[in-house]
């Protein structure tokens, strides 16, 4: 326990701006949806008792202005799903709240009585037709989750609303279906309790959020009031390349962001400290440039430990403590760059086996995860069925080992 609140005390207990909801919006490169007079709801669990709420709005990648009509923000009683203190959002005192592109910013702080035994509802009413080429997205959905209606809901506490595939029909082409949200990526309360903040980095493993929503569930019942986590994961991201382009990805593979290594310190640092980052990143480090033709873009492994090193840096020149992770195994069908592809993977594993201590925590998810007969695979029943991303059942078992390995000493 006094291991993960020290980092946190360092900064005081005085009325400090905490997030406890943070996704990244996906640059997709290509019109993912269009909205007309709907109002779109996300649910967020909260772990923090707070006196004052914001919300930042942000519109970095859309190819107009993003007009939000009415922007409400709710409390909701866990025990019984009452919402309570439906407040109205601001920006510089005007309820209606305009974002240019490439814009994003914080809204006016709202009062609100926020406990840590109470969830958060936002409400966003779009009444002019807009269309999106980008959105925050989870496809657990635990942690949070979003619906949409037809007109001005934003009062309106009984409406259930309808899932993201219906207003955005182009995620159904996905079989893993995820759930959405436009205009906003992160949620920050004021509170004076002592707070540690944890971030997680990497790539579809950890976006898909299968891990991270269970091990947020385990550590706010484990410490209620006292953490709260925040994702910064990309599918198909990784360390040390840019998008790989694939012709025939809707996007061409603009979705897969920018390097690990360019993006760590503006996406985990943007507007927060976190006190420690785990870090799980560098299967399509593995794969990409031999899968989509870049053979230019295939790393020996020597280079993706620089990598890992040179994040681990940035982390500690900041104050944070970073934990890392060997690569899991990603085996499934027999594509021809297999073999290859592989070797990278072991290689990287083994040097950040050999330097582990040069980061504050090292957990080895790959031998946790693997078959026992067969190291290249995934354990049966533990991923969505193409043996590189955890489902539920192994989200729970990284989250359960990253607990046991990282939070309960």
């Amino acid at each position: 326990m006094f291991g993960i609140f020290r980092t946190g005390s360092r900064r005081g207990t005085m009325n400090k701006w905490k997030k406890v909801w943070g996704y990244l919006p996906v640059e997709w490169g290509t019109l993912v949806g269009t909205t007309e007079d709907v109002t779109q709801r996300i649910y967020i669990r909260n772990n923090l008792d707070a006196t004052s709420i914001k919300i930042k709005f942000t519109n970095l990648y859309d190819k107009q202005p993003l007009l939000l009509e009415q922007v409400t923000i709710g409390k909701i009683e866990r025990n019984s799903g009452e919402v309570k203190q439906i407040q109205k959002v601001t920006y510089q005192g005007s309820e209606q709240i305009s974002i240019a592109l490439e814009e994003e910013f914080y809204s006016d702080s709202i009062s609100l009585d926020l406990r840590q035994t109470n969830d958060l509802v936002i409400a966003v009413y779009c009444r002019e037709k807009h269309e999106f080429y980008s959105v925050c997205q989870t496809w657990c959905a635990e942690s949070w989750n979003s619906s949409f209606s037809k007109g001005n809901q934003t009062e309106n506490l009984q409406i259930q609303g309808s899932p993201t595939i219906e207003w955005f029909p182009f995620f159904a082409n996905d079989p893993n279906i995820c759930n959405a949200v436009f205009g906003i990526d992160s949620v920050q309360v004021l509170t004076e309790e002592n707070v540690c903040t944890i971030a997680c980095f990497g790539d579809s493993i950890t976006h898909m959020s299968f891990y991270f929503d269970p091990l947020q569930a385990y550590l706010y019942e484990k410490y209620p009031g006292n953490i709260t986590l925040f994702n910064c994961g990309i599918g198909g991201n990784r360390i040390l390349y840019d998008d790989c382009y694939v012709e025939e990805i809707p996007g061409h593979g603009k979705c897969f962001g920018r390097a690990g290594i360019k993006r760590f310190a503006e996406d985990v640092y943007k507007d927060t400290d976190p006190d420690i980052i785990f870090m799980m990143e560098g299967v399509n480090d593995c794969t990409h440039g031999l899968a989509f033709h870049a053979e230019n873009e295939v790393p020996s492994a020597a280079a993706l430990f620089e990598g890992i090193c040179s994040i681990i840096k940035t982390a500690h020149q900041k104050g944070s403590k970073i934990y890392i992770s060997t690569v899991m195994p990603f085996g499934c069908y027999q594509e021809p760059f297999r073999n290859q592809a592989e070797q990278i993977r072991e290689e990287f594993n083994t040097l950040l086996r050999q330097n582990k201590d040069l980061a504050d925590g090292f957990i080895d998810l790959d031998e946790i995860v693997r078959k026992p007969e067969d190291k290249h695979f995934m354990k049966d029943g533990l991923h969505l069925g193409d043996g590189v991303h955890p489902n539920k059942e192994g989200g729970k078992q990284i989250a359960s080992a990253l607990l046991n390995k990282f939070f309960l000493q």
